[in-house]
């Protein structure tokens, strides 16, 4: 029951970046034909009112999957765009067997994209993200051999280009992974390496501060873990604004109170 509990927490502590709303004006993602950079800017506005109008996640899987349709050259990037949209519908969803019908959509189309390119940092990520959710569904052994699968996707996500914004976020999940999992499956050394790499490639990113600052924590290297946290809590531009104001900063304010006390 107790390795149960510290997978669980596991996907808590996982959790809060999957819920993210990115604050980018127009989308991250490009095409070279108008019409499709047209249909990813459509999408991308749809994402970030989804705290505001969650029928907007129905509407932007609509727009991608009809645009798999009509330019069958974009089928790798649309694909795990449609993942992408699924995987947001799904952690909205409160009915359990949908959700895990809809995680494993995000899988398929995840995977799609994957084997009409390797090379997929989307297809990967997004692979990564629904391995962890449906591990989170399933009982405690097919649930760690899911978290094995999850660590692997995030691991080829950040090998094909470490540079790439899903990658520096594979680092961030990747350091959750480690903090959070049973011992001894758990590594605070390699949660401490991941999210510093996360933080070296993207300083604003706020979930990758606060998990280095646990990670130093969790190595008692107090002094460390208080001004990573603090730093945390200084961002002024956060990677992603909504993430950081719901989850984050709290979770930093909680940990600099665990330092204090074992002072």
């Amino acid at each position: 029951m107790k390795s149960k509990s510290k997978l669980i927490q596991l996907f808590i502590s996982v959790l809060i970046i999957f819920m993210v709303v990115p604050v980018y004006a127009k989308s991250p993602d490009t095409a070279n034909d108008k019409d499709v950079q047209e249909v990813l800017e459509q999408g991308w506005q749809l994402l970030s009112i989804m705290h505001k109008d969650k029928a907007g996640l129905d509407k932007a899987i609509v727009l991608f999957k009809n645009a798999l349709e009509k330019y069958p050259q974009y089928k790798e990037l649309l694909s795990w765009k449609v993942a992408e949209m699924t995987f947001k519908k799904a952690d909205e969803e409160r009915d359990k067997e949908k959700r895990k019908q809809l995680y494993k959509e995000t899988l398929d189309y995840s995977q799609k994209a994957i084997q009409l390119n390797p090379q997929s940092s989307g297809g990967h990520y997004w692979a990564g993200l629904a391995y962890v959710r449906l591990a989170e569904l399933s009982g405690i052994l097919s649930g760690i051999g899911l978290v094995n699968k999850a660590k692997k996707e995030f691991e080829k996500t950040i090998n094909i280009n470490p540079d790439h914004r899903f990658a520096i976020l594979s680092n961030a999940v990747l350091a959750a992974i480690y903090l959070g999992l049973p011992w001894p499956m758990n590594d605070n050394k390699k949660a401490e390496k991941y999210a510093e790499e996360a933080v070296k490639k993207d300083s604003n990113l706020t979930l990758a501060s606060v998990n280095l600052g646990k990670a130093y924590l969790n190595l008692k290297k107090y002094d460390k873990a208080k001004d990573e946290l603090n730093r945390c809590l200084l961002t002024p531009n956060p990677t992603y604004v909504w993430d950081a104001e719901l989850y984050d900063w709290p979770q930093a304010r909680k940990l600099l109170k665990e330092i204090e006390n074992k002072k």
